[in-house]
């Protein structure tokens, strides 16, 4: 067993050469949690998507669905308070489309890239479809890592800091998300 593991370890860490070649395009996808800034909040369940394409070895463009959600007995902060709902249990969603240039670093074993997504993101809430909706404007910086498992294959770990401008109002959050990426052809 121990010889399975060091075997394991060392294939994790072995370089791969084909794997700092910068590849057409990037297909990731994973699990995020969202942190409100404003409302004290975590949204623990959410989801990530991304498609990215490369121009050249360091610059790319990037694209991303996600969504962040958060069930709430007693909302009372942010656009999402008592007065707007009827019931007392809410699901809060926010649905996030943003698209941008990403820039990356590739190397054999790890290859760290930073991106500036601008978009939209949809932010509903209530009980049974009677509640409160608004789409607005959304910014957001983010950095990440993927760790090369095999040429095509790799693991993620990515943070960002996202703006929503709506109605006057900027709400802030942070998200942490790990995920899966898998690359498909070569520039």
């Amino acid at each position: 067993m121990k010889r399975i593991g060091a075997v394991l370890c060392l294939s994790l860490l072995a370089a791969h050469p084909s794997a700092a070649q910068t590849p057409r395009a990037e297909i990731s996808g994973g699990y995020a949690v969202m942190r409100d800034q404003d409302r004290a909040e975590t949204f623990p369940a959410g989801w990530v998507a991304s498609v990215a394409g490369s121009i050249n070895g360091w610059i790319g463009a990037a694209a991303e669905v996600g969504g962040s959600y958060r069930e709430c007995g007693d909302c009372q902060r942010g656009p999402f308070t008592s007065a707007t709902f009827r019931g007392t249990d809410r699901s809060l969603r926010v649905f996030s489309f943003m698209t941008g240039p990403r820039f990356t670093a590739r190397g054999s074993r790890v290859t760290p890239f930073a991106q500036l997504l601008l978009g939209g993101s949809h932010i509903s809430g209530g009980v049974q479809f009677d509640g409160a909706l608004t789409t607005g404007f959304a910014y957001q910086p983010g950095a990440g890592i993927d760790v090369n498992v095999t040429p095509s294959l790799g693991l993620r770990v990515e943070g960002d800091y996202r703006v929503i401008r709506t109605e006057g109002h900027s709400g802030k959050a942070s998200r942490v998300l790990a995920g899966v990426v898998w690359r498909k052809g070569r520039l």
